[in-house]
Formats: C-alpha cells, sequence, structure tokens
C-alpha cells in the first residue's frame, strides 16, 4: 500500500474521518455508562436508545436502497453528519425517555445517511486502480484513531472525575463538522474519474428487486461478516474470555489493543499481497483468517491459563489479519458490481445488512455461550461462519455464471 505523493481530495475527506473517529472513541466506550446513571433513563433507557439509534439506520438505509429517499451522495453526507452532530449534542442532556429516544434517532439516522454516502464519495474521487489502497489506508486510519480516541478518554477518566464525561459527547458532536466540510469541499471532485468509467448514462435505473439481486452476494456476504465476525469480537469474545476461560479483566483492552496494532501494521502487507487477485479470493482469505482464529481459540480452550491466554491473543492475531483482507477487498468488490449511478443504493443497501447483523449478532454468541463451554462457542461461530460463506460463495458463482451466459448471448446476436 503505497501512501499518495501529494495531498489530493480523497485523503482531505479519509483525514476528516479519521479526526472524528477519534472524537467517537472519546465517547463510544461511555455512552451506555452515561445514560444509565442518568435519571429517569437508566439501565432500560440504554437498551431503548441502542434500540431506537439502530432502527433509526436500518429505517435510512432501506429507504435510500429502495430508492423512496432520493437524495445526492454530497447532501446525503451533509445530512447524515448533521444528525450525528444533533445526536450527540443531545446525549449530555438526556434526562428523560422521550430525549433518549431523540438522540438514539439523531444518531442512528445520521450514521445511516453518511454510511450509505461515504463510499461513493470516496469511490468518485479516485481511480478504479486505486481503490484497494485506498479503502485499506481508510480503514487502517479508521481503527488507529478511534483506538487513540477511546485509550486518551480511558486515560483521563483516570485522573479526572467522571464530570468529564459529558465532554466526551461534546467533543463527539464537535469532531463531526470538519467531516462536513470535508465533504462540502470535495463535492466539485466527487464525479472522478472512476463515475464515468463503464457507465451507460443513458441506461435507465436498475428496479429495486433487480438491485436486490445483483447484490444478494454482496450483502449476504457483509451480513456473514456482521452476525459471525465483527459483532462476534465486540460482544462475545469478551464475555467468553472472561466469564467462560477466566481470563482476568484487563485481557478485554489488551484484545482490542493487539487488534488495532495488527491491522494498523498488517493492512500494507497484506494489500500489497491480495491486490493481484480478485477481490472475492481476498474475502475468502478474510473467511479463513477468522474461522482459524476460532478454531484456535476453541482448542487452546482446554489449556492451561498460560496457554490459553496466548490461543486469544492468536485468535485476535487471526482476526485483525482477516480484516486487513477484508477492509482491501470488500468495498472494491461491492463497487464492482453496480453503475456508478447505482452505488448509493447499493451501499446503503449492504449497510442494512450490516446494521442487522451487528443487531442480531451478539445474540447468537450468548446463545452459544449458554452452553457454558468456550470451546463450543468458538467452534460454533467457526462453523456458522464457514456455511454461509459458503452459500454466498455459490450465490456469486451462480451470478458471475449468468453474466457470462448473458454476455455470450448479447455477442452472437
Amino acid at each position: 500500500m503505497r501512501w499518495p505523493d501529494r495531498w489530493r481530495p480523497v485523503d482531505t475527506l479519509i483525514g476528516a474521518h479519521g479526526l472524528s473517529s477519534f472524537c467517537l472513541g472519546l465517547a463510544m466506550p461511555y455512552t451506555a455508562i452515561y445514560l444509565a446513571d442518568r435519571p429517569g433513563v437508566g439501565t432500560a433507557g440504554v437498551a431503548v436508545f441502542f434500540a431506537f439509534s439502530g432502527g433509526a439506520n436500518l429505517a435510512v438505509a432501506l429507504l435510500l436502497s429502495t430508492g423512496a429517499l432520493k437524495l445526492g451522495r454530497i447532501p446525503l453526507g451533509v445530512l447524515g453528519t448533521l444528525l450525528w452532530l444533533a445526536g450527540y449534542l443531545t446525549v449530555p442532556v438526556v434526562g428523560t425517555l422521550p430525549t433518549a429516544i431523540a438522540a438514539g434517532v439523531a444518531v442512528g439516522a445520521g450514521q445511516g445517511g453518511f454510511m450509505a454516502a461515504i463510499i461513493p464519495l470516496i469511490n468518485g474521487l479516485i481511480t478504479a486502480d486505486e481503490r484497494r489502497q485506498v479503502f485499506a489506508r481508510r480503514y487502517a486510519v479508521l481503527n488507529a484513531t478511534l483506538a487513540g480516541g477511546s485509550l486518551l478518554s480511558g486515560l483521563l477518566t483516570l485522573v479526572l472525575p467522571r464530570t468529564i464525561i459529558p465532554y466526551f459527547f461534546l467533543a463527539n458532536a464537535v469532531g463531526i463538522l470538519p467531516l462536513t466540510a470535508a465533504i462540502w469541499l470535495v463535492r466539485r471532485h466527487a464525479a472522478g474519474p472512476s463515475a464515468s468509467q463503464g457507465d451507460d448514462t443513458a441506461a435507465p435505473p436498475l428496479p429495486v428487486l433487480g438491485l436486490w439481486k445483483v447484490m444478494l452476494p454482496v450483502a449476504l456476504f457483509q451480513l456473514t461478516a456482521a452476525l459471525f465476525a465483527f459483532s462476534q469480537f465486540d460482544a462475545t469474545a469478551p464475555l467468553v474470555s472472561t466469564r467462560l476461560m477466566h481470563m482476568p479483566l484487563f485481557m478485554v483492552s489488551l484484545m482490542l489493543f493487539v487488534d488495532v496494532i495488527v491491522v494498523v501494521i498488517g493492512q500494507r502487507p497484506m494489500t500489497r499481497r491480495l491486490e493481484k487477485l480478485p477481490e472475492t479470493a481476498g474475502l475468502r482469505v478474510a473467511v479463513t483468517l477468522w474461522v482459524a482464529g476460532y478454531v484456535v481459540a476453541g482448542l487452546f480452550a482446554f489449556a492451561p491459563t498460560g496457554p490459553r491466554m496466548a490461543g486469544l491473543i492468536l485468535y485476535v492475531v487471526l482476526f485483525g489479519l482477516g480484516e486487513c483482507a477484508y477492509s482491501c477487498s470488500f468495498h472494491p468488490w461491492l463497487i464492482s458490481m453496480v453503475p456508478d449511478r447505482e452505488l448509493t443504493k447499493a451501499n446503503a443497501m449492504v449497510n442494512s445488512m450490516m446494521g442487522a447483523g451487528k443487531f442480531a449478532g451478539p445474540s447468537i454468541g450468548v446463545g452459544l455461550a449458554a452452553t457454558g463451554s468456550a470451546t463450543a462457542v468458538w467452534l460454533g461461530l467457526a462453523a456458522s461462519c464457514t456455511a454461509l460463506t459458503t452459500l454466498t460463495g455459490l450465490l456469486t458463482s451462480r451470478r458471475q455464471r449468468q453474466a457470462v451466459h448473458a454476455t455470450a448471448q448479447h455477442t452472437q446476436a
């Protein structure tokens, strides 16, 4: 992965996104803790906040993917960041259930709009040959800045009273404004060299069902990654490591730290090794690494404390390397599946799968954890991830055969 020789519009966008990610890292670890302590909100209110946030995110993604909500990528990105700003400005003053709901809806809708817009925006600023490098760099920047923000807020709470926490939310809100400005500043470049490559602007837009049919393999893979990779690392791994594998609490922070270090260090060499292969090959590498990590963790669950801890760290290393393969392959694959004019709707549809997967994924891990066996959890996740990825591969192969057949018929005609 080669960093650019000069600062370009896409670097402005990624840099501003990294700044907002750093500010999100300040607030993210303390959102639930702060809301649970608020009079009139409590633990139940925390669940309501996240439920409405996730629901609003999913609703926006579905409205965009079906064409019911039609906004260009620039206004959609700006609107998304402003809703995010409004939501996190509200969080510090939440004191009742209705205000918690309002904040959650604003945050979720803002995230849904922004995430649907950002991938088409970046794609419009780069060439097709740059996609893997740029999306890999973006992923590494976002991971490093998010972890840096979380680390800073953790250090601040060690030396300052808990009254500092509301200021994290204010910083998160204000931190989105440079991203709003960056989206507006790059608008003149957002058509980009890649926007017209392979596009027939005279062709009619794909109908909703046609778009879903084309994007089904991509959406299913994203659902798989959310259900059996990302949500499991965020929710199930901490639970299993502390309760079923009897690891100390600091292990949770150590796992996150190791994951970020692996992504930052491993992204460049992984991208270099995969850039000459098809994107689907990179995604198979990602899933293979995730499944291998689960198998390692499952096998080491029987070991004494030291090797058990080493097994968990090895799982995190494999998971992080899988993230590196995913980040330089997934969005370039998504972009290659549809014309540029359909990319916002397609990206919104795929984002809805990520939202659904992250919403449902923790319940799968918790259900497996109910067996009381760490090995059952890890190997169950490995089997599930393998099965759903195999189905995605079969659908992708079928679609490719259909595309070849259609091209042959068109050539003969």
